[in-house]
């Protein structure tokens, strides 16, 4: 038999109501087993738990398969990476909004995506880092990023969520935008931004075709988007209608992309990294590690 770790977080999908992975763990063994793997089942104890027992076994198993949100594979990302892992892993996605199963074409579905994690195909997709912390496929700040991790899926439908958030960020009182200088070999600047992404996704938050559709998850490059503070309602609407017709390009936004980005703030930046707290930076470097980890899939990468 081959040894695998399989690490699960029992807690994934109770929030939502959604099937967690407690409920079908008899059958995910049973797959698991039939396809030849001697399997060590982790349940997750506490934030971290999942980082630290990667780091500690990854490398003495055959396979890696984890199962929760985007939370708990941003921490399998993390001890990938620390561990130096090679080999693909497999996922199993159970979280709220599961963007990064979306983008790389592993089925929502439990028992189907445990199936893709002993047979489907690996794909290397590239990683960021941010100043000394990994993440998957999105690093953001903003006052409503936040927002678009609680919001009831729902409630979303891609451009309409969208224009809601900015539109929620530009009126309500007491929301500030945030100052930000910016670096990258392509492009650099400053402004107050209401909202800022460096992603490289198809979906952020549950909203899909969110930014143009030329975007490879293997391309050595990242996604940068900035929202530009609205001074007044004209200038609003004018970010609005560019959303609706998806122009990122318009001049209400910096869009572009790099495999490299420094951000400074005069005040500490809060970001979210794959959902999660990233923390409070006064300087913030963003650089891509292309094709650093291979996640197997069902072999349709969206478009």
């Amino acid at each position: 038999m081959t040894p695998m770790l399989f690490i699960y977080n029992p807690r994934s999908g109770m929030q939502t109501g959604t099937v967690t992975v407690g409920r079908k763990l008899g059958e995910i063994m049973n797959i698991f087993t039939l396809a030849g793997y001697d399997v060590i089942c982790h349940p997750t104890q506490f934030r971290g738990d999942c980082c630290e027992t990667v780091l500690r076994l990854a490398n003495s198993v055959s396979r890696v398969v984890v199962a929760g949100g985007d939370g708990t594979l941003n921490e399998a990302v993390n001890g990938f990476m620390a561990a130096g892992m090679t080999a693909p892993y497999g996922y199993i996605p159970c979280g709220s909004t599961n963007d990064f199963s979306h983008s790389v074409g592993i089925p929502t579905q439990i028992l189907k995506a445990a199936k893709t994690a002993v047979s489907g195909t690996p794909f290397a997709y590239d990683v960021g880092l941010m100043n000394d912390r990994y993440f998957t496929y999105v690093a953001g700040f903003g006052a409503f990023t936040d927002v678009t991790y609680t919001t009831p899926q729902e409630q979303k439908n891609a451009l309409g969520y969208f224009a809601y958030l900015i539109s929620g960020a530009a009126s309500l009182p007491g929301i500030s935008p945030v100052h930000v200088k910016y670096k990258s070999e392509e492009r650099c600047g400053e402004g107050d931004y209401i909202l800022g992404l460096v992603s490289n996704t198809l979906q952020v938050a549950g909203m899909k075709n969110l930014l143009p559709r030329d975007i490879a998850l293997d391309d050595g490059l990242f996604e940068v988007l900035l929202v530009n503070n609205p001074r007044n309602p004209i200038e609003l609407n004018k970010i609005l209608a560019a959303v609706m017709k998806k122009d990122f390009y318009a001049d209400c936004f910096e869009y572009f992309k790099t495999k490299s980005v420094r951000f400074e703030c005069p005040t500490p930046l809060p970001w979210t990294l794959d959902g999660e707290n990233g923390g409070a930076h006064l300087e913030t470097l963003i650089t891509c590690r292309p094709k650093a980890v291979s996640v197997l899939t069902g072999g349709g990468i969206e478009k």
